[in-house]
This record gives C-alpha cells, structure tokens and sequence, in this order.
C-alpha cells in the first residue's frame, strides 16, 4: 500500500500538527507514505524528522506514480479528482454544518471523506454529503509525554491547578472559563486557572482577563490568573502541562482539541463543552446549546457565519463540575490518572495508523 499524502506540514499549525500525526501513523503501521507539501503561509516551521526522511526517498515526482490512494488533507474546494487512484479528502468542522461554503460540491467528487470525530461527520451529512465518511481520529507519540522535566512555573506549586491551552479566539470561549472560575472560587482557595496560549501577548491577556472580572462586580481583589505566552520546545510544553490537575476546554467547537489528548496521554482529566469534538476525553462534558456562530476567524467569508450555529457551553454548570472535579481530586486523582493514560493508548500513532491501514485495504 503506497499513499500520496498532500497536506500543509510545514506551516506549524494545528492543521499542520494533524496532517503530521496522520502521515507518521500511517507509517508507523507499514505504510509506504509519499508527503508532498502545500503551504498557506510564507514561512517553514519544524517538522519531524522521519518526515524529511521520507520526503527524502521520495523527492522524485515519479514517486507519485505508483502510488494508490491520494489523501487530500487541505480545504475542500482545493480537491481535485485523479482517477488514477482512490481519492480520499480530509476534513475537521468546527460548527453545525457548512452549507453555505458549496464545499460539498468538491468532496462529493471524491471517493471517500476521512473527519476525526462523530460532529465533524454529522456536519458533513447536514451539509449535502453523499459519499461514504469515515471516522479516523487524530493521533499522538504517546512516548514523548513520558518525560514531564523541564519549565516549572512557581505560581502552580502546593496548588490545584485548572488549565486551559490553545488559541486566545472567540471560538474558544475563555470568557466562559474565567467567570466560571471566579464565579465558583474565592482568592483564599488554594486553587489556580493557568491559561497558555502562543499568538498574543501577557498584556493582552490580562487586559482581557481583566475586563471580565470588572464586568462580574462580585469583590474587590481576584486572584490573578497564572498566563503563560509564546511558543516553546516540546519538554517545556511537556513540563508545563504536567503541573495542570484538569484541563478544561469551554470551546464552542473542536476539530479535535489535540491539548486534551496531550492531557490524557499525562493523566489529566478534561472538563469539556458537550457536542464540540472531544467527546474522546476521559472528564466531564457539560451541557451546551446551540447558539448562532459569532466573532469566528476570518479565513472564508461563507464558514461559520452567524447562518449556521456551534456550542454555547453552560457557564453554571461548567462552574459546578469545576467544583466537583477540586472536591473529588484527591479521592479520584489515582483512577482517573489511570483511566486517561490507558484510553490515551487507543491514539498512538501505531493503533491509529493500523485502524486508517484497515480503512484503506477495505476500499
């Protein structure tokens, strides 16, 4: 089996981490994986080394030949058909449907669709597709979460610590966090919400921060937010997350969400919006309503407009089972560290990668 994989690997991005993952899975279960390389942005950014190795061997374009299947992980009106071999897109939706982006229109010119979660597949069918959809979710190098030494941050020692990691944009709905947080816990709990985040500044986040905690006029003084900024190398990232005791995501859609996966390959519970793509995670959903999308990043002027919906988590409830979760930890630390670590293992690359080998040989 040799697999033509076109993907934007080396934009270092989150589509890019899981075109990435993708490829090394399928590699890691046998097979032969030709990466070609398309870019939306004007700059390079690392990439594994077993990636520049097998771009190596086949740097040739007559690699592509003999290849079987073409998987096409990039936006759909950027597909193309070849009959030449089994056309297979991939997508991630992070709303209710895209009807509005005439994407299904591409998609149903190929062969199959690939999603990484149930949301993203009903999203497909509400929006017109008629090809067969398949479910292969992301997957992870769960050996290199093994190692937790690295940045230690003083503010998260002798403290129960609530994380959040991800982009500061409107789809991910900080907003909720922070007033659940506060909402629930008073300055003189030994409790702490880390945010992390890489695009923006500590400024900007305090700021942010900062103007919810006028808004919820509950006290005078509120403990500060731990914020941490910027990128960093993967042991410190590793390290950072390891200091969190629950990661929560009040996000009102997921491709997939790979931080909670991150959280459950260390151990770490999740507390999530219910119907957003993380349903995998070993935590607490929370209620949610579909809502009208607002504020969502301008990539495509007919995607996530205010004419289709995504997830508005449930502020008092997501306060609730922040609570819930600080009462019970010291009781349920043990089992859930060992319930999250053992379902984590259903997303290696090498069980991934023979569940997308099985897909492929019974096409």
């Amino acid at each position: 089996m040799k697999v033509l994989y076109i993907n934007n690997y080396r934009d270092g991005t989150g589509w890019a981490n899981a075109g990435i993952n993708n490829m090394l899975a399928l590699d890691a279960a046998g097979v032969d994986v030709v990466p070609r390389a398309i870019t939306f942005n004007d700059k390079d950014s690392e990439y594994p080394v077993r990636l520049r190795e097998l771009e190596l061997k086949h740097a040739k374009r007559s690699s592509n030949v003999d290849c079987d299947v073409v998987i096409q992980h990039t936006l759909p009106h950027l597909y193309s058909y070849d009959s030449n071999y089994k056309n297979i897109g991939f997508l991630a939706v992070e709303s209710h449907d895209f009807t509005k982006t005439n994407w299904q229109r591409h998609i149903n010119l190929m062969d199959e669709l690939w999603v990484p979660n149930a949301e993203s597949k009903d999203a497909a069918k509400r929006s017109g597709v008629k090809i067969p959809v398949q479910i292969v979710p992301h997957s992870l190098d769960m050996d290199s979460y093994q190692n937790t030494e690295g940045r230690k941050i003083k503010q998260l020692e002798a403290t129960f610590t609530f994380g959040f990691i991800g982009e500061f944009v409107e789809r991910k709905n900080i907003k909720a966090l922070v007033k659940a947080f506060h909402m629930e816990f008073n300055p003189r709990e030994p409790v702490t919400l880390l945010l992390k985040t890489s695009k923006t500044t500590l400024e900007e986040v305090q700021t942010y921060c900062g103007a919810i905690k006028k808004g919820l006029k509950l006290r005078n003084a509120y403990k500060e937010e731990t914020v941490v900024v910027g990128m960093m190398e993967h042991q410190d990232y590793v390290s950072v997350m390891s200091q969190i005791n629950c990661f929560v995501m009040p996000s009102r859609g997921e491709a997939f969400c790979i931080p909670a996966l991150e959280c459950m390959a260390l151990g770490i519970p999740t507390i999530y919006t219910a119907g957003t793509g993380v349903g995998y995670a070993v935590g607490h959903p929370v209620r949610s309503t579909w809502q009208p999308c607002f504020g969502a990043v301008d990539t495509l002027p007919n995607l996530d407009t205010s004419d289709t919906k995504w997830k508005e988590i449930n502020i008092l409830e997501l306060a609730e089972a922040m609570r819930t979760v600080y009462n019970k930890y010291k009781e349920d630390a043990n089992y859930l560290k060992d319930l999250c670590i053992a379902a984590s293992k259903k997303f290696d690359h090498k069980a991934v990668g023979e569940h997308m080998k099985e897909l492929l040989n019974d096409g």
